[in-house]
Formats: C-alpha cells, structure tokens, sequence
C-alpha cells in the first residue's frame, strides 16, 4: 500500500514539475530540453542585467528550474517515455531512409473541375471546392441520353411501334379496333363535346 502511495506522489510531483516548466505530461523529450534550455538562457540573461533584485530572482529560478529538470529527467516515468521516445526516432529515420532509396514518387494527376475549373485529383467522384459530381465520358452520355424526358419518348415511340405491329399482323384487330374508334367519335361528335 506505501509503494502505491510513493509512486502517486512521484507522478504528482513531476507532474508538477512539467508544469511548472510550462509542459504538458505528454511533450515529448525534445521538448522538455528546448523548453528547459530556453529558460536557462531567459535566467542567464536575466543575471547580466543591472538590477540586483532582478539578478537575485534570476539566481533563485535558475536553481530552481536545475532542480525541475533534473527531477523531471530522474524519473522512471520520463526515462520510459524517453526511451521509447528514442525508438520512435530511429523507426522514422528508418523509413525515412527507406523512402530516399526508392524511386522519386511521380506527382498526381490533376484535373480541372468542369463547374469552377479548379484543380483537383483526377480519381475524385465529386469536386471539394463546389461539390459537384464528376463524371467520366461514359457517365456523361448515360446522364445526357437517360433523361426522364428522353426515356417517356422512348416508352411511347416502343408503346406505338407494338401496337402497329399487332395490328399489322392481326388485321381483324385493327377492323375491331377501328370500329371501336368510329363508334367514340361518333358518341363524341353526337353528344357535343
């Protein structure tokens, strides 16, 4: 139970520390070095100045920030993080040498939108900047020819095309059918509509 409370009083202590150097818990190594020789430099600076007060007070933060920094970096906390910390840069440094061997990458193909002439990739659907839809050739003369328009001409241009048909192969439709017209118009013309 007394190691757990020592190991919450640690963590609270040099999470004091980091802030207190003006760090967050999670900035990386690096960080805490730039930031902790940024204000070593800040407080010498700070000692060459005229003012005794003011080279006394830069005297006691730089004590002061020498004990942060060696609390911070005493830790088993910030020696974990920066060990892996290290890792993480030599996988990157890796990869980033890896990339340099192999061949230089060809630049993407852009394409202007056909809306607002922008350019933008050639495999997007729709433009980022208007958000209108892209289409390919074929997309387009599906879009122009499929119309609705286009498509109720097309149902009754089929619909006329089967009733000639019938009616040329069955004549006897096409009697009945005309008897059945001469009687409506009939109706019509004698009821005076």
């Amino acid at each position: 139970m007394n190691d757990v409370s020592d190991q919450e009083k640690e963590f609270s202590d040099i999470e004091l520390c980091y802030k207190a150097m003006g760090l967050s818990f999670s900035d990386n190594p690096d960080q805490v070095n730039r930031t902790y020789q940024k204000l070593k430099d800040e407080y010498v600076k700070e000692l060459r100045s005229p003012d005794v007060s003011g080279r006394t007070r830069a005297a006691e933060n730089l004590k002061q920030l020498e004990e942060l920094f060696k609390t911070i970096t005493g830790s088993l906390i910030y020696k974990d993080y920066a060990g892996e910390y290290e890792k993480y840069k030599a996988l990157k440094a890796e990869n980033l040498a890896a990339r340099k061997q192999k061949q230089p990458v060809e630049k993407e193909e852009l394409i202007k939108c056909p809306y607002c002439s922008r350019p933008i990739h050639y495999k997007l659907k729709v433009c980022i900047y208007c958000h209108g839809k892209i289409l390919t050739p074929f997309e387009q003369l599906i879009e122009k020819v499929f119309t609705a328009r286009n498509l109720i001409v097309f149902g009754v241009l089929l619909l006329a095309a089967a009733a000639v048909t019938v009616l040329v192969k069955h004549p006897e439709i096409a009697q009945a059918f005309n008897g059945l017209l001469l009687r409506a118009l009939a109706i019509v013309h004698f009821s005076g509509f």
